[in-house]
């Protein structure tokens, strides 16, 4: 019986809807030339959210992935998904504590080892833009005991500067019972005149030591400690609460923080900190994927670093002034389908990282991984898949726009045309676009696609109509 009376309520409004029609049609108030609503414009903002009508099934299909991954491969961590600068997917998955039992929240700060070189690199960058430092100074010249005469600022921001690797120089020769902080393996290069791997600027070798120097470098140019630097002029204005840089070496009182995992069999096993947790710049900050994607949106604006900077960051470098390779300033570069992506992956004790910027599409993926499973770049490859067959216009969201741009008589035809190729078009969806448009005050806007919605239903058969509304 309740079906029944479905049936018959569905088909009472679809012969409201289409009587509705045709009393516009006898009044001339639909398909007469004189008549003509002018829908209002929509900002870049509000068309991308209007867009994401038409895209629902992005989150529904990272959602169906994600359900995967949690139970087969006991994913532990947080998944962020933006897409075309709009926050479409973020959940979190399995255990912060594997004793305990407790659930990973939206809050909990990860941390994200090479991801943090960004931070790194865009502070020496504000420093640039504030005239303190210049690409070219000679890292000497700021810091006296640092015992490379050559290497300059810019090598260390694109790793060519061939500096030798500073955990080694900690496992091997600091003996002072103590964490050791960024100074402290400058001191340590210095003391045992350790040489550099080649010549400053010959080649490319990515450099841990680097980012390690150019955080130091911001200490002595700024005055100010590293991680203060960082949330004074990063994360306090871009209202990253959850964001800190942590160093044991600091002595400082911190929030709660995810551990690192590793797994073993069937079990997982908490990571101990080790003598290289006192160094920042190369790794260190931690922060939450929310967090991210506002870091994500500030640099599509100017609000950090200008545009002419951000340019110069996210170009590949030129070795020898011969060879160009993936890598700017704190940034991996890559292309996906002839587009540009600007990302950076993290691995350290326990945590897999990832922070994946689409720049043409906006899209942003996040990836934070407080476990050893090596499952972030395979779930970032179907992520990118689900992203790229969203990103196609569907027929309904193509007749929306015209019926926009030209009006209801317009938009019908192109119904009508796409319909005859059987294109498959979403008629449903005209109306969730209205009623959209109605909620961010699109008054005009959102009368033209009721109008259309109903001549549409008015051209269905019966049986069509029920089928679309089920």
């Amino acid at each position: 019986m309740e079906r029944i009376a479905r049936f018959i309520i569905i088909i009472i409004v679809l012969q409201v809807f289409s009587c509705t029609n045709r009393t516009r049609e006898s009044n001339g108030s639909v398909g007469n030339s004189d008549y003509q609503v002018k829908a209002e414009s929509l900002t870049m903002e509000e068309y991308q959210q209007l867009s994401a009508v038409f895209t629902g099934s992005v989150s529904e299909s990272v959602d169906s992935l994600m359900n995967i991954y949690e139970s087969r491969f006991r994913f532990n961590g947080s998944v962020f998904v933006a897409y075309h600068g709009m926050p479409v997917y973020h959940e979190q998955f399995g255990y912060s504590d594997f004793v305990e039992k407790n659930p990973v929240t939206k809050d909990m700060p990860f941390q994200l080892a090479s991801v943090s070189k960004q931070f790194t690199a865009v502070s020496v960058l504000m420093l640039i833009e504030k005239g303190l430092l210049n690409y070219g100074d000679t890292v000497s010249q700021i810091i006296p005991e640092f015992p490379y005469p050559r290497v300059t600022v810019e090598q260390l921001l694109h790793h060519t500067a061939g500096m030798p690797n500073y955990m080694w120089l900690l496992e091997h020769k600091w003996e002072e019972g103590k964490p050791a902080y960024n100074d402290d393996i400058i001191h340590l290069m210095n003391k045992h005149e350790t040489n550099l791997y080649f010549r400053p600027g010959y080649r490319y070798d990515y450099s841990n030591t680097g980012y390690a120097v150019l955080a130091y470098l911001v200490e002595v140019v700024s005055g100010m400690p590293y991680p203060d630097f960082v949330k004074e002029f990063i994360f306090d204005p871009l209202g990253m609460y959850n964001s800190f840089v942590y160093s044991n070496a600091l002595k400082r009182e911190y929030p709660e923080k995810l551990r690192g995992y590793y797994r073993r069999w069937r079990r997982y096993y908490p990571i101990k900190e080790t003598v290289h947790d006192g160094v920042v710049g190369d790794k260190g900050v931690y922060s939450t994927a929310a967090d991210l994607f506002k870091w994500d949106q500030a640099l599509y604006t100017e609000q950090l670093i200008s545009d002419s900077t951000k340019k110069r960051a996210f170009t590949p470098l030129k070795i020898r002034k011969r060879w160009d390779y993936p890598y700017g300033y704190g940034f991996r570069l890559k292309t996906v389908d002839g587009k540009k992506v600007v990302y950076h992956t993290g691995l350290w004790e326990g945590f897999r990282t990832n922070l994946m910027r689409y720049i043409e599409d906006k899209n942003t993926i996040i990836v934070l991984n407080h476990t050893n499973a090596n499952v972030n770049n395979v779930m970032i490859k179907r992520i990118e898949r689900i992203l790229d067959r969203d990103l196609k216009i569907t027929p309904t969201q193509e007749i929306v726009d015209y019926a926009l741009k030209n009006g209801v008589e317009e938009g019908m035809k192109m119904y009508l045309r796409y319909r005859r190729k059987q294109k498959p078009v979403n008629e449903k969806k005209i109306l969730e676009a209205a009623e959209f448009l109605s909620s961010i005050n699109k008054p005009a806007a959102s009368s033209i696609l009721i109008d259309m919605y109903q001549q549409v239903v008015a051209t269905m058969t019966l049986k069509d109509r029920v089928d679309k509304v089920i």
